[in-house]
């Protein structure tokens, strides 16, 4: 009697988590179909709505829509969104919308009429790389540096390697040249250390003669401190050449180079000043100097 109680407690514990099992796991389907069918509307908007954010999202609902749920029209929805991923990839382009243009490439499956996204592809690598290479040129012109290396490093080194290979030296040149325009500025400030420091970073196959004559004028200009005014110009020589000036308040130095000759100093100053007909005017007087700055002789004028 008591293993038949049991026994009949059993089975109306089995049919018990039968029936609620079923009812939940059919509530799950019922659940999850719900949410694919809310899913398969929402990618229908998306892609619809056919910009890039938008059709990303449609993606990222793709991929995670059940697998049983309409194949048929998800793979149809899934053609679509490569379709005007494509379509809008091609308007980008024509447009030179080059960053959407990338942003609509990445969309597409990578199985996707290959031929036509590889056309895209290829002229979308030129556009990029051409556009590069304009804004390095404009802004080598600019004597821009910083901008030029961002640019340049932006251009794809399997691109018209010949061309990119010029563009390089033009690069590295203005690089250098604008290490020596520093230089030569940390010298005429008297930060003589400084100047060096910026000198040793010019590429040694950079003009080594004139990199070397500048180490040569740094220190001599060094030891001749004393005799210097705050812009790298020999106080006692600037006073002689404003005696003989048109208009001696206009004077402005622009560099003064400054050799040893045995006891004497060989000087080269260019300067600006006003002329007699009222013209502000380049000029440049190279003369011999004695150690104390004053003049020796006037070499040219």
């Amino acid at each position: 009697m008591k293993k038949a109680i049991l026994y009949f407690l059993g089975v109306i514990i089995i049919l018990f988590i039968g029936t609620v099992s079923y009812f939940f796991f059919a509530g799950e389907i019922k659940n999850t179909l719900q949410f694919d069918e809310n899913r398969f509307v929402s990618i229908q908007k998306f892609i619809k709505q056919g910009k890039v954010e938008s059709l990303t999202q449609a993606k990222i609902q793709l991929n995670v829509i059940g697998s049983s749920y309409k194949p048929d029209s998800v793979e149809l929805l899934r053609t679509e969104l490569n379709e005007v991923a494509l379509t809008n990839a091609k308007v980008c382009l024509q447009k030179k919308w080059l960053g959407s243009c990338q942003k609509y490439i990445d969309l597409i499956d990578e199985d996707f009429k290959t031929d036509q996204v590889k056309v895209v592809k290829d002229k979308l690598f030129v556009v990029v790389n051409e556009e590069n290479i304009t804004k390095t040129k404009n802004y080598l012109k600019e004597r821009n540096i910083k901008k030029t290396k961002v640019y340049f490093a932006k251009i794809d080194t399997s691109y018209s390697k010949r061309k990119v290979a010029a563009l390089e030296k033009k690069v590295i040149q203005l690089d250098n040249e604008l290490k020596v325009e520093k230089a030569i500025a940390l010298m005429n400030d008297k930060e003589f250390d400084d100047a060096r420091d910026e000198l040793a970073e010019v590429d040694e196959d950079f003009n080594p003669k004139g990199v070397e004559g500048l180490y040569e004028e740094i220190k001599l200009k060094e030891d001749l401190e004393d005799l210097l005014d705050d812009e790298g110009a020999i106080i006692v020589f600037v006073d002689h050449v404003k005696k003989d000036m048109n208009d001696p308040k206009s004077f402005e130095h622009v560099r003064t180079l400054i050799t040893e000759k045995g006891k004497y100093l060989n000087v080269m100053m260019k300067y600006r000043e006003v002329n007699s007909y009222g013209a502000k005017v380049l000029t440049t007087v190279e003369a011999k100097l004695n150690r104390d700055g004053s003049v020796k002789k006037i070499i040219s004028q």
